[in-house]
């Protein structure tokens, strides 16, 4: 079953690209390492759009630039806004930032898609290379980017194992 720890092409679908389309008109990095123009069937999901991760990671200011903090730009979340989530590099906060993403989109989540929201994030999604700023990961090391989350949630696995 593929999920968003993984790296790679799901056979049938889209994948994750590092830069949004607007970036360049040269070629964008694939998941697989590969150069290739985006194309029309790429969509910018990150930050500012309709798409983007809510939870972002910021230098803490009281940190002396060893400590990085998540915080929640859509202000849903009270825990993150009274008690700061601390992490020690950027990479520990991007990877907390799409965990709680991927809860937080979840039923009952804070930022949950509702059945309208969801149908048309799988409409406009599905099959789309999906463009975000976050770097790509290195061969078998898990993919902390939203996008590789939104990639599931618009390509269901219509064969679960589970």
């Amino acid at each position: 079953m593929w999920s968003a720890g993984k790296t790679g092409t799901r056979p049938g679908t889209a994948q994750r690209n590092r830069n949004p389309p607007e970036a360049s008109a040269g070629d964008h990095r694939q998941a697989g390492g590969n150069l290739r123009p985006l194309g029309r069937r790429g969509c910018q999901v990150g930050r500012g759009t309709r798409w983007g991760n809510p939870f972002r990671v910021i230098p803490h200011r009281k940190g002396g630039g060893k400590l990085w903090q998540v915080i929640d730009t859509g202000d849903r979340s009270s825990v993150l806004r009274d008690r700061p989530l601390l992490v020690r590099s950027p990479a520990e906060g991007r990877a907390t930032a799409t965990r709680l993403f991927a809860q937080h989109t979840s039923p009952g989540g804070l930022y949950a898609y509702a059945d309208d929201d969801l149908a048309e994030l799988r409409k406009t999604l599905a099959g789309v290379d999906l463009a975000c700023w976050c770097p790509l990961p290195s061969t078998g090391q898990p993919d902390w980017c939203h996008a590789a989350h939104l990639l599931t949630l618009a390509n269901p696995d219509p064969f679960p194992t589970d």
